[in-house]
């Protein structure tokens, strides 16, 4: 069952409906439809974005989590959606009312969506213009935010409302513009020394059998599941199937990635053994891979980069410009580019004792703390 608190909010010369939908999985779902339409016309559209991605995050990892969906709609258009979970927590040890986005290590990006329109940016405005006056809340929590994003002008107005944010730099995203001819593509990676290593794997293959890539549908996800398993992941225990919730999430996320054409599941094959595989997804001219596995017994033939120059080649066929290498910026996926995205968390403090007690122990008085004793 789903409740909401609505009223009109005054942005400019226009009167624009802003709205907190309650509830759980079910206020997602009513949405999605619109929510998606928006999608299409938003500045920055993500598959992270939309309402299947968080709807599986949701039925995941919170799965009796409270959720609050904040909308804006202009004359019965929807302009705006940010899905958050409302929850207790403490910061800087003050237990606190807070609202977070749906995310985690799997989530990749999240921002609010919001239409590419003026429409669209009065929208964000008259969004924080509710939020503010929204009870129920002392922190807005969000996490892997991109820079520039529309979550980060939400965060801008609450400034300059004259409330506490603070603004925390998370790992940096890599990603690569592709060359859109095979020529340009022989000057990647970026490493000079796993470029000629790669061209040397190449030529040993040729010789001794076929190297082939494979775009599969979602029947060859566990073949994926199983590769993951059975290197060092598998052995931690940190491989999708080895948490039922984490298998879920990806079961979910492939089949709607499927469902609504973005799949992209890649398998690597040497002579019919699988050397590496990729879950990705094909999104609007860019190419993301959420998760990647390889096979641990063949590293004289650097698997992992070697599907990479593969799906590369794959992505000039098909006019895809960007690829992302989505997570952080860790030193394998540096030797490919120089390019990386930034990332953010963003705090917003509601006025009251509450919020103004954790934003001093957590951004004035800890730091000024650390800063001492070094």
């Amino acid at each position: 069952m789903t409740t909401a608190d609505t009223c009109t909010v005054q942005s400019g010369s226009s009167s624009m409906v802003a709205a907190a939908h309650f509830g759980g999985i079910e206020v997602v779902e009513c949405w999605a439809d619109e929510w998606r339409r928006l999608c299409d016309q938003s500045a920055d559209d993500q598959p992270f974005y939309r309402p299947e991605w968080i709807g599986a995050h949701i039925r995941a990892f919170a799965p009796h989590g409270k959720v609050v969906l904040l909308t804006v709609s202009f004359e019965g258009k929807l302009l705006f959606v940010l899905p958050l979970l409302q929850e207790w927590s403490a910061l800087g040890g003050v237990p606190l009312r807070k609202l977070r986005g749906p995310v985690n290590s799997h989530s990749c990006f999240f921002d609010a969506v919001r239409h590419s329109s003026s429409q669209g940016d009065a929208a964000v405005v008259a969004a924080w213009n509710y939020l503010q006056k929204l009870r129920g809340w002392d922190l807005l929590e969000l996490h892997d935010v991109p820079e520039g994003g529309t979550i980060a002008t939400l965060a801008l107005e609450a400034s300059k409302s004259g409330l506490h944010t603070a603004l925390l730099p998370m790992r940096r995203s890599p990603f690569m513009l592709i060359p859109s001819d095979p020529e340009g593509l022989q000057k990647l990676p970026a490493n000079k020394r796993l470029r000629t290593h790669l061209r040397s794997i190449r030529r040993e293959l040729a010789e001794k059998g076929q190297l082939k890539l494979h775009r599969a549908d979602r029947s060859a996800l566990n073949r994926f599941y199983e590769l993951e398993a059975a290197g060092w992941k598998g052995a931690e225990g940190s491989a999708i199937t080895c948490n039922p919730r984490i298998r879920q999430f990806y079961d979910e996320i492939s089949e709607a990635a499927e469902r609504f054409g973005y799949l992209s599941l890649f398998n690597l094959e040497f002579d019919g053994e699988l050397l590496a595989s990729h879950l990705g997804l094909s999104y609007k001219g860019r190419y993301f891979s959420p998760k990647i596995a390889y096979n641990e017994k063949f590293p004289q033939y650097a698997p992992g980069h070697l599907i990479v120059s593969e799906i590369l080649q794959d992505c000039i066929s098909r006019g895809i410009s960007e690829y992302h290498i989505t997570g952080d910026n860790d030193e394998w996926k540096m030797k490919w580019t120089s390019d990386s995205r930034p990332k953010f968390g963003h705090f917003v403090f509601r006025r009251g004792f509450p919020g103004s007690l954790a934003y001093a122990l957590r951004f004035r008085i800890r730091p000024a703390a650390k800063k001492l004793l070094k």
